[in-house]
C-alpha cells in the first residue's frame, strides 16, 4: 500500500466574485427592463403620463444596470474545477 496524498483544496472564491453571480443579476435586471417596457406600452396606450414617466426611468436604470453587469462579467472569476470541466468538454 502507497503513501496517502492529501490533496490541496483550492482557495474558496467569494460568491460575488463569480460569473454566476453575475448572471444571475443580468438576468433579473433584463427581467426588470422588459416589465418596465411592457409598462411603457401600457401607458402609452391609456395616455397616462405619470406612468410613462416613471417606467421611462425605470427602463432606462435597468438597461444600464444590465450593461454594467455584463461589462463586469468579463472581470469575475471562475473556479479553477469548473475551467477544468470546460477544457474537457471542449475536446
Amino acid at each position: 500500500m502507497g503513501r496517502l496524498r492529501i490533496k490541496k483544496k483550492e482557495a474558496v472564491l467569494p460568491f460575488r466574485e463569480t460569473v454566476a453571480f453575475r448572471f444571475i443579476l443580468v438576468a433579473i435586471s433584463f427581467v426588470f427592463f422588459m416589465i418596465a417596457a411592457s409598462q411603457i406600452i401600457r401607458g402609452a396606450m391609456n395616455g397616462n403620463s405619470r406612468l410613462l414617466i416613471i417606467s421611462i426611468v425605470l427602463g432606462i436604470g435597468t438597461a444600464g444596470l444590465t450593461l454594467f453587469n455584463l461589462s463586469q462579467m468579463s472581470r469575475a472569476k471562475v473556479p479553477r474545477s469548473a475551467q477544468k470541466r470546460l477544457k474537457r468538454a471542449r475536446r
